[in-house]
């Protein structure tokens, strides 16, 4: 019934932190300094005094001099982040699959919801693949809309970045870390929604930037995860530790296949399969998170 129904709704992101740049990149204006990020308008390698923080992501010094004035990247115009439109399209669908279901009552009442919702119970007896469909259903439009925002900010940013297999395995990594963090500590509730692999998404974008040696805290993503943390905590029918799980999983994920290959010195096909490995254990964490809160 819907009654049990914890519905995820996602306060996600509305704003950047900067665009990714290479392990060896240097800062255009100090050689001498590595640089943390790549400047959201021109995509300039920037050290952190270079960094002028704006409403969206990072400006170097010319592009803050230059104020509103438009300025298009070569990349916005050639590469296309078709995972992130994908996964938006696959969201969109089963949600269309969702309301057909339920035959003009809702898109909880539905058979492909009480078939694919994450629900601690029925993980336990053997329908693993919920700790996967869970994250690909939503309970309302609202719902819906507001996720697939906070993915369309994030994802194509992130996905033009680090690549398509990188990006994948982020968001992967949250969807894991969001139902394995609901199976542990909020097991009798049914949760829906992509927010934990969207979040996951602003998590291994964290991991990325931790690693050039920007401080978090003094970046949009601190105000946003304290954000999604926070307002669960306030507002009823919102899945914290699926917020929380989508975090530390994209983080871990995120850590995998940026900062450990460049501190190890291995090549970057070692940091993708460690970053794989990686996700299924999240995922095995999830059943056995499943089999935890039974016993609990």
């Amino acid at each position: 019934s819907v009654d049990h129904i914890r519905r995820e709704h996602s306060m996600g992101p509305s704003t950047y932190s900067g665009s990714v740049v290479a392990d060896d990149a240097v800062c255009y204006r100090h050689p001498d300094r590595t640089a943390s990020v790549g400047c959201q308008r021109c995509d300039r390698p920037i050290c952190s005094q270079c960094m002028t923080s704006a409403a969206v992501g990072f400006h170097c010094p010319e592009c803050t001099r230059a104020g509103a004035q438009k300025v298009y990247r070569p990349a916005d115009l050639i590469s296309r982040p078709r995972l992130t439109y994908a996964l938006m399209g696959i969201n969109i669908a089963i949600f269309v699959a969702q309301l057909a279901s339920g035959q003009g009552r809702g898109a909880t009442a539905g058979e492909v919801f009480r078939q694919g919702a994450l629900f601690g119970p029925a993980v336990e007896s053997g329908e693993y693949w919920r700790l996967i469909t869970g994250g690909f259903l939503h309970g309302s439009m609202f719902h819906i809309a507001f996720n697939m925002y906070a993915l369309y900010i994030f994802g194509p940013n992130l996905e033009r970045s680090l690549g398509m297999v990188r990006t994948g395995l982020i968001y992967a990594g949250g969807l894991f870390g969001g139902s394995a963090a609901v199976m542990f500590f909020d097991w009798r509730s049914a949760t829906v929604g992509a927010s934990g692999a969207v979040l996951g998404l602003a998590g291994g974008l964290a991991a990325v930037l931790w690693s050039r040696g920007v401080n978090i805290t003094q970046t949009s993503l601190g105000g946003i995860f304290l954000l999604n943390l926070a307002i669960p905590l306030v507002f009823g029918g919102i899945s914290f530790w699926g917020h929380f799980g989508g975090i530390a999983g994209g983080f871990v994920v995120g850590w995998l296949v940026s900062w450990l290959p460049a501190k190890l010195g291995r090549t970057e096909a070692m940091g993708l399969a460690v970053a794989a490995l990686a996700v299924v254990a999240i995922g095995v964490l999830g059943i056995v998170g499943a089999t935890v809160g039974a016993s609990g």
